[in-house]
């Protein structure tokens, strides 16, 4: 048995996989929900809670969460809702030669990019990954695959906590963005999407920080 949590407030529970669907129930955030299986397109979860079974987005659905990694363990909670759900992201990785992986393409189309540079696990995907988190969390992102353009999203700190987005240089024109985790007087600490090919938890100079952001 596979447990999802909702990760949206008043997420409509369908009789039938489709919008065409009747509405039997109105789910809750944070209610837990027994995953019964999907749609052929994997977008639709068949799903039970309090003996009710029917058909909800999995664009809402989450899989409960697991363990801390220790690199954050002992790092204060969050309270941007995005980062306890790229905690749970830890350990996707690219698919090695012509594959793509699935979650790495879901991250990518929740940006604006083309259907075929999102189809492709080799399209640089760490702000996909952020947007993703954000979007999943219920709240708004960037929609876009550069990493710059989050410099643009909420407003700048210089007092960073955890979860909120880092941008980072990467060349003269390009960057990186991830959630921040903790920070020296040389390094800051990062929970990021292609990351050595993966989500992981990962150390970036303070010389290449651009900038810290928090929601407005």
């Amino acid at each position: 048995m596979k447990n999802l949590i909702v990760t949206v407030q008043g997420l409509n529970l369908r009789d039938k996989s489709g919008l065409d669907g009747d509405i039997i129930d109105v789910l809750n955030k944070g209610d837990v929900v027994e995953l019964l299986g999907s749609s052929i397109d994997g977008y639709w979860m068949n799903i039970k809670i309090a003996g009710k079974t029917g058909w909800a987005s999995h664009k809402y659905l989450l899989a409960k969460t697991k363990e801390l990694p220790p690199e954050i363990a002992s790092v204060p909670k969050s309270s941007f809702p995005w980062f306890d759900i790229a905690i749970q992201e830890i350990g996707t990785k690219e698919v090695p030669g012509d594959g793509d992986a699935p979650r790495v393409v879901e991250y990518l189309r929740s940006t604006n990019l083309s259907h075929t540079d999102s189809s492709n696990d080799e399209t640089p995907w760490c702000s996909a990954f952020v947007n993703w988190c954000v979007e999943k969390s219920g709240n708004a992102g960037t929609d876009s695959a550069w990493a710059r353009s989050w410099l643009n999203w909420g407003k700048k700190t210089e007092n960073p906590v955890t979860g909120c987005p880092v941008v980072f240089t990467r060349g003269d024109n390009a960057g990186h963005v991830a959630f921040f985790v903790s920070k020296t007087d040389t390094h800051v600490k990062v929970l990021g999407g292609n990351q050595s090919d993966m989500v992981c938890i990962t150390d970036y100079p303070i010389g290449r920080l651009l900038g810290y952001r928090v929601p407005k």
